[in-house]
């Protein structure tokens, strides 16, 4: 009996991961301003078909989304912000370029090797 109730749970398990899918995450730089700006694009945004979990941040100005990419995309998802009046840009971490280009230049120290100017 604990054999069938184990190879049950299992089944289920399997299938609810399966069911999950996979998902990819989108940061948009967004002009919000406000609370109210947030308030639009929770309402309108949230439910677009694949969207899974979205996230405003006010101080940054960026939007993350969390979507299903077999039931949406990116242009899909900025066309949904252009009906509600908002520009979406894909947002780009400077922070990570900038840390790149350190880590890059750590290494060309190392090894003697020069970069080009």
């Amino acid at each position: 009996m604990k054999r069938i109730e184990t190879i049950c749970m299992a089944l289920l398990l399997s299938v609810g991961l399966w069911a999950k899918g996979e998902r990819q995450t989108v940061v948009f730089d967004v002009n919000i301003h406000c609370d109210g700006c947030i308030e639009k694009i929770e309402k309108s945004i949230t439910f677009e078909r694949g969207v899974k979990d979205l996230e405003c941040d006010l101080k940054e100005k960026t939007v993350t989304i969390v979507f299903d990419p077999e039931k949406t995309d990116i242009p899909h998802l900025q066309a949904a912000f252009a009906k509600i009046n908002k520009v979406a840009k894909v947002h780009i971490d400077t922070d990570d370029e900038a840390e790149e280009a350190e880590q890059k230049e750590n290494v060309d120290a190392q090894t003697g090797a020069s970069t080009p100017k």
